[in-house]
């Protein structure tokens, strides 16, 4: 059986393909949070999946069992899921992706979601992260941004990621839209260490608010808000019974209140970051039906 199981491809306008995982790439679910958020929001519509069975160890993700109303046991699979969002006011439509990190056959999971991309004519792809960082939990989380895109890293002021190591699923990802000419933008939350506890609303909503305002989304913050609130009071309480790890947390608080905010690699806000997002999908949309070619 194909892994890949369509049920309908859906009509939608050269829509954006926003993609995010649980697992090494999702500190405190954050970015996993965010995309759910912003599908429920949406109303997205579920239009294919990745059958789960060739990609994942079950003995180290192991299914989940929950019982019905009526006392009968049912099994949870971990999931990878698309979704439709028809956003009418904007010029392109959306398609969201949440899934969990594979364990088994990279190259054949990314490549089932380029087959995806390309069958829906994706103008754009946006990847969702989140890391864990020395940070401080009062503060605004800070989100970066990086692309492989030449032409829209310079538009938008980034910078190709400069990071050597072991990556995860969403950096396998990027490097493979990158070959196939399609343009991709990767965000991130940074998460603070010492609260790494799922999931995290407050960097959820800063993950929302910023791809909010660099696609034109119309959501809603106000869930988030009462959470991110309601979280920082948790952490606060916490702190006040465990005396080393808030005398660490202070010395933090007092270095970041240092630091220059005007940091590199921070993905840039307001209206010209939008302006400039519009133009450059408007222009790759007219030089694709010029060109006659296929995603």
């Amino acid at each position: 059986m194909d892994p890949l199981q369509i049920q309908e491809l859906p009509k939608l306008r050269q829509p954006t393909l926003l993609l995010a995982f649980s697992g090494w790439n999702d500190a405190s679910s954050s970015a996993t949070t965010a995309a759910s958020y912003i599908c429920e929001e949406l109303g997205g519509a579920e239009f294919a999946s990745i059958e789960s069975d060739s990609f994942y160890n079950f003995q180290d993700m192991r299914p989940m069992v929950t019982l019905d109303e009526d006392g009968m046991r049912d099994i949870t699979w971990p999931a990878n899921t698309f979704y439709a969002c028809e956003t009418p006011r904007l010029a392109n439509d959306l398609i969201l992706f949440v899934g969990a990190e594979p364990h088994l056959q990279w190259k054949n999971f990314t490549r089932l979601i380029l087959s995806v991309a390309q069958q829906c004519d994706v103008r754009m792809v946006v990847t969702l992260g989140a890391l864990l960082a020395d940070v401080y939990h009062r503060n605004a989380i800070k989100i970066t941004g990086s692309s492989t895109d030449l032409e829209l890293a310079a538009r938008l002021g980034l910078k190709r990621s400069g990071y050597e190591g072991p990556t995860g699923i969403v950096g396998i990802l990027n490097n493979l839209f990158r070959d196939e000419k399609l343009p991709a933008v990767s965000v991130w939350a940074n998460v603070p260490h010492y609260v790494n506890v799922s999931p995290n609303p407050k960097a959820a909503l800063a993950l929302v608010r910023r791809l909010s305002e660099f696609l034109s989304l119309d959501v809603s913050y106000s869930d988030l808000e009462i959470g991110s609130q309601d979280f920082d009071d948790k952490v606060e309480r916490a702190l006040e019974s465990n005396k080393a790890v808030k005398e660490y947390v202070d010395e933090l608080r007092l270095r970041s209140s240092m630091e220059d905010e005007g940091e590199s690699g921070g993905l840039p806000s307001g209206e010209d970051l939008t302006r400039e997002i519009e133009r450059f999908l408007r222009e790759r949309g007219e030089n694709h039906e010029d060109n006659g070619e296929d995603t």
